[in-house]
C-alpha cells in the first residue's frame, strides 16, 4: 500500500533524532523520492518543526546544490516531508568509504565539495537564511558526486530574534563556538562549520576543542594541499567571528583559485561540463590507441569551437536590435577575410574565425564601463560571470586556432604517421587540453545545460521538470527547477544556477532520438545538404550521423550573414 495513496516505500535511506527518511516511488510521476517520515516524539516536542522547515525550504528556493523539496503533508497523523532522492549518499558516507579504504579524500574532491558548498551556503544567506548544522551528514550527493546542501530542521532567518533552545539540536562537532556557547549566531556561524568540513575533508581529522576559546588552532596541514585552500580554512575555523572570512563568495573565490592547478584527476573536471563536450573527452579518456585518441582530441576541439560560437550566438541573438547592429562586424568580410563565410558547408576553421568575432564584440562590452559589462553578462543572461570571460577570451581563440592547425597540417600529411609521430601529436594535444582545462577550470560549475521536459506554475514562477545534460552519462537524469519564463521544449538551454532566466541555445546543437535505434544522442550541425541538414554525433556510435530537415536551423542560417550581401544571399 503505497504511503499518503502515492509514495511506494522501497527502503530506509536512514534515520536521525527527528526523522526516519526512505527512499519510495512515487506513482503518479515514477520517479524516486526520499520521503522523510517526521517521528511522533519529534512532531509533538516541536509541533511547529515540519512547517517551519517547509517554510524554510521554501525560502531557500532552488538550487543545483541544494537539496530540493517536492511535497509535504500529513497522512495519518504522520507529518512528511517529500525531497529529491540523491543517489550518492551523504559525504559522511563518502567519508566513510574512504577511511576504510585507508585513503585520504583527493585535493581535486575537496575544493570540488567546497565550491559546491560555498555556493549553497552562499544562495542561502542571500535568501536571508542561517542554515545552522552544516555537516557531512546533512550533505548530500548526487550520480556525479554533486554535492547538494540539505536538513534545513535547524535553520532560521537572519535578523530575527533567536530562540535556539526550542531548535532541534545541531551536530556540535561542526558548530561555531558561539553556536556551542549558546550565543547569538549569524551567517559566519555557518562558514565556520564549512571550514571544519573543509578540515575533515583535508585531513580525516575534526578540529579540535578547548574549554575557553571553544576551539584550539588547527595544526599545518599536509604538504601538497594547495595553500589557498589551507589559508581559507584556518580562517574559516577562527574562533573570534569577525577573523573569519566576510561572506560565503570570498570562500568560493579563494577555492577557485585553489582549483586552478592541474594536479586535480580529469573524471570531476568532467563531470563539470556539458554532456556534448564531456562525452568526447570521456571517450578520448577511456582509450588506449593513440590514433584513436588524438581525432577523439580533434572532435572536442572543433566541438568546443562550434559550443563557444553557438552559445555567444545566442546571447546576442536574444536581443534582436543588438543582433542586427553588429551583424556586419560578426558574418561581412574584413582585412583577415578577404569572403563571406557560408555556413551551410561550416567547418572547424569556420567556428574558430566566428567565435574570435563574436568574442571581439563582448570583450570590448566588458573592457568599457559597468553599464556595459552588465549589459553583456544580461545578453547571456549570466549572474556568475566566469564562463562569459572564458568562452570570450583570446586566450580560447588561441587554443582553438592552435588545434585546427594542427588538424589541417595532419590532415595533409602524405604517409602514414608511424608510432613515434603520433606520440608527438598526442603530445601537442594533450598540452592543449591541459591549458584549456586550466582556463575553464570551474567556469561550467554554475551552470546547467537542459531540454525542458514539463512545467506548472504558481505564484508567478515556473516549476520545470527538465533533463540534465551535464557530466559524461548518457544515461541523463530528471531535475526540478524554477524559472521565470516558459521554456520551449524543443530546444536546449544553459541556465546559470543562481539565474531565473535560462539562455535558449541557437540550433547548432541538439538532442535527437535516433532514426533506427530511437536512443536520445547529442548532435552538432555539420552542414546544409539538398536532401536536409546533416547532423553528426561524437559519442554515439549507434548512429553517429543523421539527415533530417529542420525548418529551425534554415532559419538561423538565414540570420547569418552580413547585412551588405542580403540581396546576393536570396
Amino acid at each position: 500500500m503505497a504511503f499518503a495513496g502515492r509514495y511506494r516505500i522501497i527502503d530506509l535511506l536512514g534515520e536521525g533524532d527527528r526523522k526516519r527518511t526512505y527512499l519510495a516511488m512515487d506513482t503518479n510521476l515514477q520517479r524516486k523520492v526520499a520521503l522523510s517520515l517526521i517521528k511522533p516524539g519529534a512532531a509533538l516536542s516541536d509541533p511547529e518543526g515540519t512547517r517551519r522547515e517547509v517554510e524554510i525550504l521554501g525560502q531557500a528556493g532552488s538550487h543545483d546544490n541544494i537539496v530540493t523539496l517536492y511535497d509535504s503533508g500529513v497522512f495519518d497523523g504522520t507529518e512528511y516531508l517529500v525531497l529529491e532522492f540523491l543517489p550518492g549518499g551523504t559525504l559522511r558516507d563518502y567519508l566513510t568509504q574512504i577511511s576504510r579504504q585507508n585513503r585520504q579524500v583527493p585535493v581535486a574532491d575537496v575544493m570540488r565539495f567546497g565550491r559546491q558548498l560555498a555556493r549553497a551556503v552562499s544562495h542561502v544567506h542571500q535568501r536571508g537564511l542561517i542554515h545552522r548544522d552544516i555537516a557531512p551528514a546533512n550533505v548530500w550527493l548526487d550520480e556525479r558526486q554533486v554535492a547538494h546542501l540539505g536538513d534545513f530542521d535547524s535553520a532560521i532567518r537572519s535578523g530575527v530574534a533567536q530562540d535556539l533552545q526550542t531548535l532541534p539540536s545541531t551536530t556540535e562537532a561542526y558548530a561555531s563556538p558561539e553556536e556551542v556557547a549558546g550565543e547569538r549566531v549569524d551567517e559566519r556561524s555557518d562558514l565556520y562549520s564549512l571550514g571544519a568540513v573543509l578540515y575533515e575533508l583535508t585531513t580525516g581529522r575534526l578540529p579540535e576543542r578547548d574549554a575557553v576559546t571553544g576551539v584550539i588552532p588547527p595544526p599545518p596541514i599536509a604538504r601538497g594541499v594547495p595553500q589557498p585552500l589551507v589559508a581559507i580554512t584556518h580562517r574559516l575555523l577562527a574562533a573570534r567571528a569577525n577573523d573569519r572570512p566576510e561572506s560565503a563568495d570570498e570562500v568560493l573565490t579563494a577555492l577557485k583559485s585553489a582549483g586552478s592547478r592541474q594536479e586535480e584527476a580529469l573524471e570531476p573536471w568532467l563531470d563539470s561540463l556539458p554532456f556534448p563536450l564531456a562525452s568526447i573527452l570521456w571517450a578520448y579518456h577511456s582509450e588506449l590507441d593513440s590514433r584513436t585518441k588524438i581525432d577523439y582530441l580533434l572532435k572536442f576541439f572543433e566541438a568546443l569551437a562550434q559550443f563557444a560560437a553557438a552559445v555567444q550566438l545566442s546571447a546576442y541573438r536574444s536581443d534582436r536590435e543588438f543582433f542586427d547592429n553588429h551583424r556586419a562586424a560578426w558574418f561581412g568580410s574584413d582585412s583577415e577575410n578577404s569572403h563571406t563565410t557560408d555556413f551551410r558547408v561550416a567547418s572547424f576553421g569556420v567556428w574558430v574565425n566566428l567565435s574570435q568575432r563574436l568574442a571581439k564584440t563582448a570583450r570590448r562590452l566588458l573592457s568599457g564601463n559597468a553599464g556595459a559589462a552588465k549589459a553583456c553578462y544580461e545578453l547571456f543572461a549570466a549572474n556568475d560571470p566566469d564562463l562569459v570571460h572564458v568562452l570570450t577570451s583570446k586566450k580560447l581563440g588561441e587554443l582553438l586556432l592552435a588545434a585546427n592547425d594542427c588538424r589541417n597540417a595532419w590532415a595533409g600529411h602524405g604517409g602514414a604517421a608511424g608510432p613515434s609521430e603520433l606520440d608527438r601529436r598526442l603530445g601537442v594535444l594533450e598540452d592543449l587540453l591541459a591549458r584549456t582545462r586550466s582556463l575553464i577550470g570551474a567556469a561550467f560549475e554554475t551552470w546547467i545545460m537542459l531540454k525542458p521536459v514539463s512545467f506548472t506554475y504558481a505564484s508567478g514562477v515556473f516549476n520545470l521538470t527538465c533533463t540534465n545534460l551535464m557530466g559524461t552519462r548518457s544515461a541523463f537524469r530528471k531535475q526540478r527547477l524554477e524559472v521565470g519564463h516558459l521554456l520551449d521544449s524543443g530546444r536546449l538551454y544553459l541556465l546559470n544556477t543562481s539565474s531565473k532566466r535560462a539562455l535558449e541555445l541557437v540550433p547548432l546543437i541538439r538532442v535527437i532520438a535516433g532514426m533506427k535505434t530511437g536512443e536520445d544522442a547529442v548532435y552538432f550541425y555539420n552542414r546544409r545538404l539538398r536532401d536536409g541538414v546533416r547532423w553528426v554525433s561524437y559519442h554515439f556510435s549507434g548512429e553517429p550521423e543523421l539527415i533530417l530537415d529542420d525548418p529551425d536551423v534554415d532559419e538561423l542560417l538565414s540570420d547569418l550573414h552580413s547585412p551588405d550581401n542580403c540581396a546576393e544571399r536570396r
